[in-house]
């Protein structure tokens, strides 16, 4: 890549503003044909403007496929073959074009689109995540597991490979293009959002490292909305949303008079951090419907309802304020004081364990994962004095696993010696019961008084439960 073309790719920016459908709904089609392949679909997922999809493709006898999707704009695909995560962008009225060898896939992976441009950079794609794909996963576990890395350290780490990165993947033929421009601002903001995650913002930013052909630095303002990379970069509102929520001029509040500080509530909190400060309103009333959609899943029920009841008078998008009436409706059946939606799962004994089950006893059940590392480390560290000191009272633990095959969840069990009533969920979110008790991350719990009732669909994690205390929310329904 050329540096010269790079810094006119990105002064280029701002003046490739183009009217956008808003929410409107396009299509896509993934075709192909796959050998030596045994099952009967194969799964991708695909970011949205709101929450990520997982969605099929069935696979016929001869191992031909052809399928439309509904498609909003500009989104990042992924498949999920190989045991892996292929990456690629696509857009309204895309043609993948796949075919492979299941007994061979490295070597005959092959996608193609529906003209010459589109094939080149969808196989540029594919190299570079090929490419870059273990470096990036390198990088966020060096920098989640290696205490000793000074804020120098890791900003030269992330740096470095944000460089190594762009110097890869921009052809410099394609450097003024549309789709060069987009897939730079891609790889911008996905370090970007590495380094809001350490804490480094805004004490150090991307920098293009310096040689004599590259006198510039010229990058995106994060700080300057775009209404054009919102539409169509994905990783740009990824960085916007967790920009936005984690950045506080105040760290810390010393009260007067004991006076004491306002009710937890992040999702009001970052109601009114929208209104103050997205200025675009398409902008503003995404940011406001996604934090209550998270609100919902993290957060106490009534102060996240409150919030909602706000926006209903506040967006000005059809889409928006359907979709959150839609998933009000759906979130309103797990709300406090309303019965627990019944299900039934296998055991590990090959028994089918129904929720009716234990009528009678407060449950608590832990949704969690065998890949879930703050899952594993609750189940060796937390969950047996847990199970121990509530021995002997009415209170059953309920384990739900949802990422894993049966083999792999039994080897599992054994591993780490997880007592109490273990189920598995296979397919995760496409599981009934995952889908009915809104399960889109782990670890995820749920309290469950004795008749049967939901206490809280967000109840405390293991680690937050004070045994000592008397009055932790399992004691209280036991009283």
């Amino acid at each position: 890549m050329h540096p010269k073309r790079l810094l006119i790719l990105f002064a280029f920016v701002p003046f490739i503003i183009n009217a956008q459908p808003l929410y409107k709904y396009g299509s896509f089609v993934i075709k192909g044909q796959v050998k030596n392949y045994k099952e009967p679909l194969f799964d991708f997922g695909m970011t949205t403007y709101l929450n990520g999809v997982t969605n099929s493709v069935k696979v016929q006898a001869n191992g031909n496929f052809e399928q439309q999707f509904p498609i909003q704009n500009r989104q990042n695909l992924y498949l999920y073959l190989n045991d892996d995560a292929l990456s690629f962008t696509i857009q309204d009225k895309d043609t993948l074009i796949l075919y492979w060898d299941e007994a061979d896939f490295k070597n005959t992976f092959t996608v193609k689109g529906n003209n010459e441009t589109r094939t080149k950079e969808l196989t540029g794609q594919l190299a570079i995540w090929y490419q870059f794909r273990t470096p990036f996963m390198k990088l966020n576990d060096t920098l989640y597991r290696n205490t000793n890395l000074t804020t120098d350290n890791k900003y030269a780490l992330i740096n470095d490979l944000f460089n190594r990165h762009v110097k890869a993947a921009i052809d410099p033929g394609y450097s003024n293009s549309r789709s060069s421009t987009l897939l730079l601002l891609q790889l911008y903001f996905q370090y970007a959002h590495v380094l809001q995650s350490q804490g480094l913002i805004p004490r150090y930013n991307l920098k293009f490292i310096k040689d004599s052909t590259h006198p510039n630095d010229y990058l995106p303002n994060y700080t300057t909305q775009y209404e054009d990379w919102f539409w169509n970069v994905p990783e740009y509102k990824d960085f916007m949303f967790d920009y936005l929520r984690f950045t506080r001029p105040f760290n810390a509040y010393v009260p007067y008079n004991n006076i004491p500080e306002k009710p937890f509530n992040p999702t009001l909190d970052e109601y009114h951090l929208a209104l103050a400060n997205l200025s675009a309103p398409n902008m503003r009333d995404w940011f406001i419907t996604k934090s209550i959609l998270l609100g919902f899943e993290h957060y106490n029920f009534t102060d996240v309802e409150n919030v909602y009841k706000l926006a209903a008078n506040t967006l000005t998008s059809p889409f928006l304020k359907d979709t959150l009436q839609h998933f009000y409706a759906a979130m309103n059946r797990l709300k406090p004081g309303n019965p627990a939606p019944g299900f039934s799962l296998k055991n590990d004994q090959g028994k089918l364990v129904s929720l009716s089950d234990f009528k009678g006893k407060v449950v608590y059940i832990d949704f969690w994962g065998v890949g879930c590392g703050p899952c594993i480390y609750d189940i060796k560290n937390t969950v047996p004095q847990l199970h121990e000191h509530y021995k002997n009272k009415d209170v059953v633990f309920i384990s739900i696993c949802v990422d894993a095959t049966e083999s792999e969840w039994k080897e599992a069990l054994k591993q780490y010696k997880l007592d109490g009533v273990n189920l598995i969920a296979e397919d995760w979110i496409k599981n009934p019961v995952c889908k009915t008790y809104n399960i889109n991350a782990i670890p995820h719990y749920l309290l469950i008084d004795k008749s049967g009732k939901i206490s809280d669909n967000n109840g405390p994690g293991v680690n937050r439960l004070d045994l000592g205390s008397g009055q932790n929310p399992i004691d209280l329904l036991l009283k």
